[in-house]
């Protein structure tokens, strides 16, 4: 045997072996931890991305409390103006639910056609019309984007012994101006702008406000008393002071609140500073931001906690949540005398209604958390010993306190107990009775009118009342040409469409109306509004079921505490047919068909008749079981 020869020949297997995987190693490029600029979703987020010739695979985590999801089967991902399509994944294989299990995410590997190596960034995009979750500007540099931030924000300077504003009666506009750092049309940012009072026009407190092409938004609102107003950007809220006759500028780096938003970078260093405040009290509101967590008794799993408890019980929890936050609030040296006094106030006041608050509290908790078969506590309680502890609180005493908006919940016989005498008390009262209106989107009457100035004694809340009076009859205004625009929209559009339903319809008279239209073909009927999130993440998951039922028609019906320009633009990327009704209509039909919340989802078979009706998402399994046997 020739020993030479055959070493020879080992040794040049050995080369080829490491040549080939030296070239399969550079046929694979792998990103870890890709950064991206920009997402309409808090769902979906993308840990790895590989690509290699045969495939470009991205290993995601959808996070979600419970439920099914599923990856529509038009997903796919766009670089350089080029699109490659999505082929699917072991783990959410094309049509299929899976359950999300209790560690409250799925992780799956998502292949698509391969991109070239070079790619330094490309766009996922679930669906084309972004209902999906879609994730923008994601870069294969290893390069973190950031905004350009301006100078004199970098080298902002607060003053530790800024003071709260006086809590003298002042009425005047609160003018807030935001500015996102980074922001681009097409990411589709949402921007909410939160400044409640005592009468305010709106019965939920979610308005959308629109942004400029330039990343700018100002909104203003009427104002009596200093109150903690919030920004949301997305998922992210931002509470801050607003102040009668002020302006409370922030300033947001739009890309690093995005990253710190995420369950894969919020832990990051380099993400931690995001926005900016300018004003008379920038001080306050950005030291409010490191005790945010800290200022309500409920966190993100209080619900989940509190299902199944007593009244007592509940109590405990409460106070124990207090106790722990008031002391982290008390302890935390980076926040000056100023914004400790108004952590306190708020903590105070939000465990105060959170007691007050009980009984809604523990009977929706099941419904919140999505646990089913929890028995009804028994609600009877001993009022005096129940809210003893509320005679400690100094927040409910002290008219030095009063900063927030919650002020006017404590008006009731049951509350006064535990409140000083307070003339201004008297007033809320009366102005919150005549402004119950404005939850129905109707102006004060001229009797309400005189009422109000017959009965309310100060002059600073009636005139506060009557400002928010004239601004409801603007709004108005303004929200009958929204609605004439988006209906000329759904006419010019092929994917929505709306059907008008005259205001003075009667309940009895609404479904058949709409059914009619379409019988011969089953219809899902999902009742939602803008400012359900339940409603809106169970759209998300049952968009592959549309996909699959084609034969079905989805109606989607809405009242009129969701904005009209909100709705308006949210059902552009809702295929279907949309209906909206007045507050009163939509009160009459849950009365007709006995139903308490939203989603509630009706199934209509062929010859009209509803077939299945269930209040909260009942899977998407169970709607394709009860929509294919309406359509048989």
């Amino acid at each position: 045997m020739n020993t030479k020869h055959s070493l020879q020949k080992a040794l040049s297997l050995v080369a080829f072996l490491m040549l080939l995987v030296a070239t399969t190693a550079q046929a694979k490029r792998v990103v870890e931890r890709p950064y991206f600029l920009g997402s309409n979703n808090h769902k979906l987020e993308i840990e790895r991305v590989t690509l290699d010739k045969k495939a470009t695979l991205l290993d995601v985590k959808i996070y979600q409390a419970s439920g099914d999801v599923g990856i529509d089967s038009h997903a796919s991902i766009m670089a350089n103006g080029v699109k490659y399509d999505y082929i699917g994944s072991k783990q959410l294989p094309k049509g299929v639910f899976v359950k999300v299990p209790e560690c409250g995410y799925v992780a799956a590997t998502l292949r698509f056609k391969p991109m070239p190596e070079t790619t330094t960034e490309f766009d996922f995009r679930e669906t084309a019309d972004n209902s999906g979750w879609n994730i923008y500007g994601v870069r294969l540099d290893g390069k973190r984007p950031q905004a350009n931030i301006p100078q004199h924000l970098l080298q902002q300077a607060l003053d530790k012994n800024s003071k709260l504003p006086s809590t003298d009666l002042n009425l005047g506009k609160t003018v807030v101006a935001v500015r996102l750092l980074g922001y681009k049309p097409e990411y589709k940012t949402t921007l909410d702008i939160i400044v409640d009072n005592w009468f305010s026009p709106y019965r939920m407190p979610y308005e959308h406000d629109s942004i400029s092409v330039d990343g700018t938004c100002q909104v203003s609102a009427n104002a009596i008393l200093p109150t903690v107003a919030t920004i949301r950007v997305n998922r992210t809220e931002i509470p801050f002071l607003a102040v009668p006759n002020d302006t409370t500028t922030v300033t947001i780096d739009l890309p690093t609140l995005t990253l710190a938003a995420t369950h894969l970078f919020a832990n990051d260093s380099d993400v931690k500073k995001y926005l900016w405040f300018e004003g008379k009290h920038a001080t306050i509101d950005t030291e409010l931001q490191s005790v945010k967590t800290k200022i309500d008794v409920f966190g993100v799993t209080s619900f989940d906690d509190i299902c199944g408890m007593t009244p007592l019980q509940y109590r405990d929890y409460v106070q124990q949540s207090y106790d722990r936050l008031l002391a982290a609030i008390n302890s935390n040296a980076a926040i000056g005398s100023a914004t400790r006094t108004l952590a306190q106030s708020i903590l105070s006041m939000n465990y105060a209604s959170a007691l007050f608050g009980f009984k809604n509290n523990i009977s929706m908790a099941p419904m919140i958390a999505g646990k089913r078969g929890v028995p009804r506590a028994d609600m009877s309680i001993d009022t005096v010993s129940y809210f003893k502890p509320l005679e400690k609180l100094a927040v409910l005493h002290s008219k030095n306190q009063r900063y927030y908006f919650y002020l006017s919940d404590f008006t009731s016989a049951l509350r006064r107990k535990y409140i000083s005498a307070d003339p201004l008390l008297d007033d809320i009262a009366v102005g919150k009775r005549l402004s119950h209106s404005f939850n129905r989107k109707r102006p004060l009457t001229e009797q309400q009118m005189a009422a109000a100035h017959d009965s309310i004694a100060n002059d600073m809340v009636r005139e506060l009342l009557f400002a928010n009076n004239e601004d409801l009859k603007s709004q108005l205004a303004s929200a009958d040409n929204i609605l004439a625009e988006v209906k000329k929209s759904a006419n010019q559009n092929s994917t929505f469409s709306i059907i008008d339903i005259d205001p003075k319809m009667s309940a009895e008279q609404i479904l058949p109306t709409i059914t009619d239209k379409y019988k011969g073909k089953a219809v899902l009927i999902d009742f939602w509004n803008t400012w359900c999130m339940p409603c809106r993440a169970a759209m998300s998951t049952i968009r592959p079921l549309k996909e699959q039922l084609t034969d079905v028609v989805y109606v989607y019906i809405a009242d009129a505490s969701s904005p009209v320009d909100k709705w308006g633009e949210m059902i552009k990327t809702i295929s279907g047919v949309h209906v909206r009704l007045t507050e009163e209509q939509a009160d009459a039909l849950a009365k007709i068909y006995k139903f308490s919340g939203i989603p509630t989802y009706f199934v209509v078979n062929k010859e009209g008749k509803i077939t299945y009706q269930k209040t909260s998402f009942p899977g998407v399994e169970k709607l394709k079981e009860e929509l294919t046997s309406a359509m048989h």
